[in-house]
């Protein structure tokens, strides 16, 4: 009985310790990501968008988007889009298939946020299957 509760103690600590593993990497791969996109910020504008920083948040990257007003293209239609385009990228998707997701969080000129389009495998199923 003592044998039988030690073995499962220790299966149920070694698998504890693979999940830490996998959720450190998950955040030190999210935290290269937002360096990736800083390294380029701030991006040129598209239409009234432009792209101003990004930061990680364990495996989250958030990615913080500039809205100058009066665009062509309404700021909900231009996540969706993003979302779309994130989902759809070959070197992107695999990357929230493991487990990277990504959050667009558009704001107007006094800093209010507009829209907030979470990128996940979910999402991108959802998005994929329309």
């Amino acid at each position: 009985m003592i044998k039988r509760t030690l073995a499962l103690l220790a299966t149920v600590l070694l698998a504890g310790c693979a999940s830490n593993s996998d959720e450190k990497v998950l955040a030190e791969l999210a935290k290269a990501r937002a360096a990736a996109i800083n390294q380029q910020a701030p991006y040129h504008k598209i239409d009234q968008y432009q792209v101003m920083k990004a930061h990680a948040k364990e495996s989250m990257v958030e990615i913080t988007i500039l809205y100058g007003g009066g665009g062509k293209i309404p700021p909900t239609m231009a996540a969706k889009s993003a979302a779309i385009n994130y989902c759809n990228n070959d070197e992107l998707s695999p990357l929230v298939n493991d487990g990277i997701n990504y959050n667009i969080v558009i704001m107007d000129m006094r800093g209010r946020p507009m829209v907030n389009q979470p990128i996940t495998a979910q999402t991108c199923n959802d998005l994929t299957a329309k």
